[in-house]
C-alpha cells in the first residue's frame, strides 16, 4: 500500500489525512528520545536504567487503539522516533513508508529471540527487517475469581447472571474474538455475512454489557470498583489487578487468539543510532525479563529466564512456549479493516 493510499484509508477512518507527514524531523531536544507506545509498555523498570546509560530521556506518547497510533503516524510521524506496532497493521506502516529498515548489526539481541518471532512475515518486507517482536501474548478472558469460581469457557461474556457487569475492549480485535468462539476459521477476513452475524451476536450481548474500555487503566479501575466481573482482556490486566489484591484470575479460548507487538523505527528520524539503542537494550534478557515480571506477558528472548522468578516463568507456561505459539490464532492483516471498525461503531451505537 502506498502512503497516499494509506493516507485515503485513515480518513475514512476519521483521520485528517490532508495533513499530510511532515516533510522534514525536528532534531532531538535535549536528548529526548520520542516513543510512541502502549500504556504498560515503558515502564520506569526497563526505561529508567536506559536513560542514566545513555544521557536520554524517554518521552512517551501512549495511546488507546491501534488505529489511533496509526492515524499518529499518518498525520505526523516526525513526531516519534520509535513506535509500538501490532502484528495486525505492522505490514501496512511498512507500506505505507512510515518505519524504516534496521541495521540489525546494532540490535545484536534479535539473534537470541524465539526463531519463529525472527521469522514473522509481518516484521520484514524484500529480505529486510523492520520490527523487532518485543511483546507477545495471548488474549485471555480475566473475570473476579470470587464472583465466578468456575468456568473457562469465552461464552461467560455472555452469561445473563452476570447482566450489567460485563465489559469489553474496544477494539476490532474484540470482533475477532468472538468470531473465534462462534467457530468462525477466518477471523481477519470475514465475509459480509459472517461479521453481520458477529454484530448481531454482540448486539445481543449489550444489555449485559456495563461499558466498552480502551485503555488497560480502565478495565483495571472498573474491576477494582467492583463494577464489572468478567470482561476479554490483557495479561497485563490480571497481572495489575491481582498486584493490587484483587482476587481475579484469566483464560484463553480455545483455540488462543494472541498478538505479537514489535519497535519499529520511524523513517526519517534523526536519532536512529539510539532508537536502535533502545529496541537493543528492550529485548535483552535482563529487559525481557523485567517485561513479564511487571506486565505478565510472554517474553519475546528465551535468555530472560534467568532474569525471572521460576513461578514467573511457570505461570506464563514459558516451558510450551514453541506449542502455544503453533496452535495461536495471532492477530494478522486485515484487509478490510475500516468495515471491520463500521461493523464495531454499529454495535456501540445500537
Amino acid at each position: 500500500m502506498e502512503r497516499r493510499e494509506f493516507l485515503k484509508t485513515s480518513a475514512l477512518l476519521g483521520v485528517s489525512a490532508a495533513v499530510g507527514l511532515k516533510v522534514a524531523g525536528r532534531a532531538i531536544a535535549a536528548g529526548e528520545l520520542r516513543l510512541l507506545t502502549w500504556e504498560g509498555y515503558a515502564e520506569n523498570a526497563w526505561v529508567k536504567d536506559f536513560e542514566q546509560a545513555n544521557g536520554v530521556t524517554v518521552a512517551k506518547t501512549y495511546v488507546g487503539s491501534n488505529d489511533e497510533y496509526m492515524a499518529k503516524l499518518a498525520a505526523g510521524g516526525n513526531d516519534y522516533d520509535l513506535v509500538v506496532i501490532v502484528s495486525s497493521l505492522a505490514r501496512r506502516a511498512i507500506d505505507a513508508g512510515f518505519v524504516e529498515n534496521l541495521d540489525l548489526s546494532l540490535i545484536p539481541h534479535f539473534e537470541q529471540l524465539y526463531p519463529r518471532l525472527k521469522t514473522v512475515d509481518f516484521i520484514s518486507k524484500d529480505k529486510r527487517v523492520y520490527g523487532v517482536p518485543t511483546f507477545f501474548g495471548i488474549e485471555p478472558v480475566t473475570v473476579n475469581a470470587e464472583a465466578i469460581p468456575e468456568g473457562n469457557d469465552f461464552g461467560i461474556l455472555f452469561d445473563k447472571r452476570y447482566a450489567g457487569k460485563i465489559a469489553m475492549w474496544d477494539d476490532v480485535a474484540t470482533l475477532g474474538e468472538v468470531a473465534n468462539w462462534m467457530g468462525i476459521g477466518d477471523l481477519w477476513n470475514m465475509t459480509d455475512e459472517q461479521l453481520e452475524a458477529v454484530k448481531q451476536k454482540l448486539i445481543e450481548q449489550k444489555p449485559l454489557v456495563r461499558t466498552y474500555w480502551s485503555q488497560p487503566g480502565e478495565a483495571i479501575d472498573l474491576f477494582m470498583n467492583k463494577e464489572i466481573v468478567a470482561s476479554n482482556s490483557w495479561m497485563y490486566v490480571t497481572k495489575n489487578l491481582k498486584a493490587q489484591g484483587l482476587a481475579v484470575r484469566d483464560f484463553a479460548a480455545s483455540p488462543p487468539v494472541g498478538w505479537i507487538d514489535s519497535h519499529f523505527v520511524v523513517k526519517g528520524t534523526p536519532n536512529r543510532e539510539i532508537a536502535h539503542k533502545f529496541i537493543d537494550h528492550i529485548v535483552s534478557p535482563e529487559s525481557q525479563g523485567e517485561i513479564a515480571e511487571i506486565t505478565g506477558y510472554m517474553p519475546t528472548n528465551p535468555g530472560s529466564k534467568s532474569h525471572m522468578k521460576p513461578e514467573t516463568w511457570e505461570a506464563l507456561r514459558m516451558e510450551q512456549v514453541g506449542e502455544t505459539m503453533d496452535h495461536t490464532k495471532f492477530w494478522e492483516d486485515i484487509p478490510r479493516r475500516s468495515r471491520y471498525l463500521q461493523v464495531l461503531n454499529e454495535v456501540k451505537a445500537a
